[in-house]
């Protein structure tokens, strides 16, 4: 059976316990061994002899491989509300299913959390960033993951609920983009890709800032706010700069944005694990059913919305585990 839980769990906070009993849905398998034959509850017989006691101290070791193995098949994956969640659950999880895997899909309301939560065992993945951001936050957080395989995905979009056109916007107009490093220096290479702004070549492009602008003609100001919120506030700016997933989660169509992105390099969306799960069995798993023929099919799918994202190198190649 597939499930969504919807939980809003605290950054720093995620334990064994909260992630499960949060919203009182941590069904988990007993360890506890059944009595043994031939005793009633709440009594012992008081004679047994020596080899009989052994034998009943002794652990069920195929019921513990039993609950080992139940365990290993236990998926449980962190995302933030849009696309890639759904792309999970529409695209990856039903292959999952037929090969005897339980999948819970876990929406997570911010993106440092999603991370922390696999670093720290507590959850099996995460889908929802590019590599520059997952390599980024290893290095500011002393985290230690990598990623299976990259993912279609969704270019950031240039919003606005003021003009239709990039030639509409005026003269010192307010731009709204993402402040995390490697998303401002994402939306900053947007905008320069329409050719309204220009960037310093000398600056390594996946950090540039806003000093970095070598040239502004018509005067923007630019304003960094976290990317979660970027969709609420089109009503304040004059347009703002989103990653696909926050826009497309809000209802923003990528079609009628003012520009679309050409997504480049690292910053195709990825499956995280954890390093020391690199070449686990759910990892090899997960690569080969993405580099499937039900994979691309679910994607091409005309109904859903991920047909006209950007396609992956590999995209259309066998798993690297085959």
């Amino acid at each position: 059976m597939r499930k969504r839980t919807v939980k809003r769990i605290l950054a720093g906070v995620i334990t064994g316990v909260a992630l499960f009993a949060v919203t009182g849905c941590g069904d988990t398998a007993s360890s506890e061994a059944e009595a043994p034959s031939g005793e009633v509850l709440g009594e012992r017989k008081e004679a047994k002899d020596d080899a009989a006691t052994d034998e009943a101290d002794k652990p069920d070791t195929e019921s513990d491989k039993r609950a080992a193995s139940d365990e290993n098949r236990k998926i449980t994956v962190g995302v933030c509300a849009g696309p890639y969640g759904d792309m999970f659950e529409d695209c990856i999880q039903p292959s999952l299913e037929e090969l005897g895997y339980e999948v819970e899909i876990i929406e997570i309301s911010d993106i440092v959390t999603p991370n922390t939560a696999v670093d720290e065992g507590e959850i099996t993945l995460n889908v929802f960033q590019h590599s520059i951001y997952l390599n980024n936050f290893n290095k500011e957080h002393n985290t230690h993951l990598t990623y299976v395989t990259e993912i279609p995905t969704a270019g950031m979009g240039t919003f606005s609920d003021k003009y239709k056109t990039l030639d509409e916007l005026p003269d010192g107009a307010t731009i709204a983009i993402p402040n995390d490093v490697t998303n401002t220096a994402r939306a900053l290479r947007v905008l320069a890709q329409t050719g309204l702004i220009e960037l310093d070549q000398s600056v390594e492009q996946a950090t540039v800032t806003v000093d970095d602008v070598t040239s502004n003609p018509k005067g923007f100001v630019f304003e960094e706010l976290n990317p979660e919120v970027l969709p609420n506030i089109l009503d304040s700016v004059d347009a703002a700069i989103i990653n696909g997933y926050f826009a497309i989660a809000a209802g923003l169509d990528l079609s009628t944005d003012l520009y679309n992105e050409k997504v480049t390099d690292g910053y195709i969306n990825v499956i995280a694990v954890r390093e020391s799960d690199a070449d686990s069995e759910i990892t090899k798993t997960i690569d080969k059913i993405v580099h499937s023929d039900a994979f691309r099919t679910a994607i091409e799918d005309e109904s859903k919305q991920y047909k006209s994202f950007t396609k992956p190198e590999g995209y259309d190649q066998p798993s690297k585990f085959e």
